[in-house]
């Protein structure tokens, strides 16, 4: 195992002995290999930067992927736990949150929830506007977009936080050296 593999098994944990990944930063199609060796080896390039971004931007803050994270509603919780279904605003009634919260991955400090990140295709007006709604029913939270992360494909990563957990956030660049991040 390398050291970055490593290093992302203490964020995400590990499935069927690999790192958990969360999508976008999972390894290519396999029958990419096949089909379109340049393109494959290009994704896995790709692939290992956009590994690099998430583990240092998470390192940076201290955090580790919270696997039952929802929604905002959860975010607002004191532990992590997933929202039940007719109440989460990702999955269940109403699903006001589910397009901005494409690609989502939920972060916890010590336990606590303390920010969602997303890589959303395009953020509307709406989103925009339920963005100020959730800052407004819960001043504890502020949202920044950022560049497109780790994600990447043209992708804008969406980074909604508590402040009264971590005070000041930003999104990961597309090369976390471009904040200073410490590098392992």
């Amino acid at each position: 195992m390398n050291d970055l593999d490593r290093r992302g098994s203490r964020i995400f944990g590990r499935k069927q002995g690999e790192v958990d990944w969360p999508s976008g930063v999972d390894s290519p199609q396999w029958w990419l290999k096949r089909e379109d060796p340049e393109k494959y080896e290009c994704e896995v390039a790709r692939q290992a930067d956009a590994q690099r971004v998430i583990v240092e931007w998470a390192e940076w803050y201290g955090l580790k992927e919270a696997k039952k994270a929802c929604c905002p509603g959860w975010l607002t919780r004191k532990v992590s736990r997933g929202c039940m279904i007719d109440r989460c605003t990702a999955l269940g009634g109403g699903a006001t949150d589910h397009r901005w919260l494409e690609r989502k991955v939920g972060w916890v400090l010590n336990g606590q929830p303390v920010a969602l990140t997303a890589a959303s295709y395009g953020i509307r007006d709406e989103e925009h506007a339920r963005f100020a709604w959730w800052v407004n029913e819960d001043p504890r939270l502020a949202v920044v977009l950022g560049g497109q992360g780790w994600h990447g494909y043209g992708s804008t990563q969406v980074l909604m936080w508590r402040t009264d957990v971590i005070e000041e956030m930003e999104p990961a660049p597309e090369s976390v050296r471009a904040l200073g991040y410490q590098q392992y």
